[in-house]
């Protein structure tokens, strides 16, 4: 773990008893729960509360907040964080709610790291549907290896990242947690630059009409915009060969339905199978 990164972790770790704590944090928390809700299909979910066989990746988790906003649209949650007292408080909370371990359970962890726990390496933490990281992006040593590795954790072809983070803010010389912030914000380009070369296409990026308020130790207030990124992994070479057979097992298959009608009208018949 580089020193950074273990800054991060220490920092989260004393931060935990009371995160998510204070009025403002609760607001800010559920004004992301509310931007993920309400576009659940950009990441691939079903609008209703019943949810099909999807699999979600929390990373930088915390307490669960993403957890707690998708939960009823997936049927499996695996959270990672490098703070075992986020971990912990994760784990109960779900516990205390009734939600199984099968259901939904965090690991302290490090996808980003050299050499990546081998733990992380089992089956399970892979071909998710969704992996979704709120408000911790501008906390990453090196953006750019998180979309990798992140990435790589994804269905091809179907899974979505999403970064829910902060338009660029002002750098603040010692204010709370500023050292342990890497990124001071992530403009539209920039992250499309980054997702793209993390193997990401369809890229989204949307900023949301409320600004965050924010608050220091001494209860000063701060605006910050919030964003919501969003990009699916890209087909692999076997799936985009696939692809291509398919649709030209289409095209021929189409043309070969179509026929004069018989009845001299000159129409073209349907396929049987067309809707």
């Amino acid at each position: 773990m580089s020193v950074f990164t273990e800054a991060n972790r220490k920092a989260f770790d004393d931060l935990a008893s009371s995160y998510d704590s204070k009025p403002w944090q609760i607001t800010l928390s559920n004004q992301v729960a509310s931007a993920l809700r309400a576009r659940k299909p950009q990441l691939g979910l079903r609008a209703t509360a019943e949810p099909a066989h999807v699999r979600l990746l929390d990373y930088a988790s915390g307490t669960g907040a993403v957890t707690r906003a998708l939960g009823e649209s997936v049927s499996c949650v695996r959270a990672i964080d490098i703070s075992a007292n986020m971990v912990a408080r994760y784990n109960a909370a779900a516990r205390e709610a009734g939600v199984s371990e099968e259901q939904a359970f965090a690991v302290e962890g490090d996808l980003f790291a050299a050499e990546v726990a081998e733990a992380l390496t089992a089956p399970q933490w892979y071909n998710f549907d969704v992996a979704v990281v709120a408000l911790g992006f501008h906390h990453f040593e090196d953006p750019a290896l998180a979309v990798k590795r992140l990435a790589e954790r994804l269905v091809a072809a179907t899974g979505v990242l999403a970064v829910v983070d902060f338009l660029p803010f002002e750098h603040e010389p010692g204010a709370q947690m500023q050292e342990t912030i890497r990124q001071h914000g992530f403009t539209s380009a920039g992250l499309e630059r980054v997702f793209k070369a993390g193997g990401l296409e369809d890229f989204k990026f949307e900023v949301l009409s409320e600004p965050a308020v924010l608050e220091d130790r001494e209860g000063r207030k701060k605006e910050r915009r919030v964003f919501i990124a969003t990009g699916r992994k890209a087909p692999t070479v076997w799936g985009k060969l696939a692809g291509w057979v398919g649709g030209l097992q289409d095209g021929v298959g189409g043309q070969m339905a179509m026929r004069p009608d018989q009845s001299g009208g000159g129409m073209f018949m349907p396929r049987k199978d067309a809707s």
